[in-house]
């Protein structure tokens, strides 16, 4: 049988690729933010946005009920490029549940947000 070279590009079953492992510190950020998030603590986390998503993020801060959230479960998380996008719940004793999405990079050497969305009031894909 003649050698038909590199079969990576060829069609038909692929190798699976190996799984991205998430860095620590990025779900450690992640964690943080819904912390100051659920604590209403608005200073903390603007100092944590890029400023074209500043306004996305007051909007998500002013749709949170102040006070009625304790406590934050990471729901899902994917990796584009350099960017991670985590899909987050915030639950409290008298609230509803708040859905949201968050878009994390790198920035200057920190972990920061890039886009804020609110997934509590609408349907969409991520709000299953």
């Amino acid at each position: 049988m003649p050698d038909l070279g590199n079969r990576a590009s060829a069609i038909g079953p692929q190798p699976i690729a190996e799984r991205f492992i998430v860095p620590h510190a990025m779900l450690a950020a992640a964690g943080h933010i819904l912390q100051l998030l659920a604590s209403d603590r608005r200073a903390e986390l603007e100092a944590l946005v890029i400023p074209r998503a500043a306004a996305e993020l007051r909007g998500l801060i002013d749709a949170i009920a102040s006070g009625a959230y304790q406590r934050h479960k990471i729901i899902a998380h994917a990796k584009v490029n350099h960017h991670y996008y985590v899909k987050a719940r915030l639950f409290g004793e008298s609230a509803a549940p708040f859905t949201l999405q968050l878009r994390l990079g790198e920035h200057e050497g920190r972990w920061v947000i890039w886009e804020a969305y609110n997934l509590a009031s609408g349907r969409t894909a991520w709000t299953r």
